[in-house]
């Protein structure tokens, strides 16, 4: 199932407000792949104007690194893609795709045994469901990763906090579900280190969800805008996250010794409280 209007997506979202997700390895789920590769070109192509529309006749946003990718999948309950990310683990003699674009590398940062390590890149969310007026392209409120937030409890939203309507707006379910799909695959595969560029909004939202600090391996380049290449140890998000938010990071952990990926409702409205940590590494 492909396409969906703006009216029908508004009508899941009201009525259906929890997702599934799953992941799939390169050429293993055509349709699914088919779907985030026209996911990613809509947002990297036609709305944030990373990639030439024009290089991508076929509507399909895709590079020689989904070879070597597992693409995390998140749906609606009307089974439409509604957000991906891919983790990128190329063979030892191929280089991670962030390292095209970033060039000036520390050499003393970049020693990880190359077999355990994942790049985690394209991150898309469907237009769909970032509609409200301060939500960003990751699916958040703006003011999760604003520079200098003002309210003492803006990351908030435990329902005793908030009004419905505000709590809404801080729920990064998708974004929240794909992570731990992410990380229960990561967990399974041996995965121990995540490479990563990111741009320093998604950054700050990242240490503010998990209160962990990124590590920079190298320094800032230009990888569809200003990005920071950065590295990040399974072990200490783990760690981060367990002594941050012991609930979120529970919910997490759920799951994880299940022999295959799995597609589960998520209800976050109302049990993940949503908690400022005390510094950011990237700001």
């Amino acid at each position: 199932m492909g396409n969906m209007t703006e009216d029908a997506a508004m009508q899941d979202s009201l009525t259906s407000p929890y997702f599934s997700f799953g992941a799939f390895s390169a050429n293993t789920e055509p349709d699914n792949e088919a779907q985030v590769f026209a996911l990613r070109y809509q947002v990297y192509c036609l709305e944030r104007l990373f990639l030439p529309a024009e290089n991508y006749p076929d509507g399909l946003e895709k590079d020689e690194y989904d070879a070597y990718a597992t693409h995390i999948i998140a749906h609606n309950l009307s089974r439409v893609l509604v957000g991906s990310l891919r983790l990128v683990s190329p063979p030892a003699d191929n280089r991670f795709p962030f390292q095209q674009h970033c060039t000036q590398l520390f050499p003393d940062r970049m020693k990880l045994p190359h077999h355990e390590c994942a790049e985690i890149s394209r991150l898309v969310i469907s237009k769909l469901y970032r509609r409200r007026a301060n939500d960003t392209v990751f699916g958040v409120a703006s003011q999760l990763v604003a520079d200098n937030p003002t309210a003492q409890d803006i990351y908030d939203r435990r329902k005793e906090k908030r009004e419905d309507s505000d709590r809404r707006k801080l729920q990064p379910v998708i974004l929240l579900g794909l992570l731990r799909q992410m990380y229960q695959h990561s967990k399974r595969q041996g995965i121990r280190y995540w490479y990563m560029a990111l741009e320093k909004p998604l950054a700050r939202l990242l240490q503010r969800l998990f209160y962990f600090a990124l590590i920079p391996i190298g320094k800032q380049a230009d990888y569809y805008g200003p990005v920071t290449p950065c590295s990040l140890s399974v072990a200490y998000f783990e760690e981060a996250l367990s002594q941050g938010d012991p609930v979120l990071f529970a919910w997490f952990q759920e799951s994880i010794g299940e022999a295959t990926d799995l597609a589960a409702t998520v209800p976050l409205a109302e049990t993940i409280p949503l908690r400022k940590p005390d510094t950011d590494s990237i700001n």
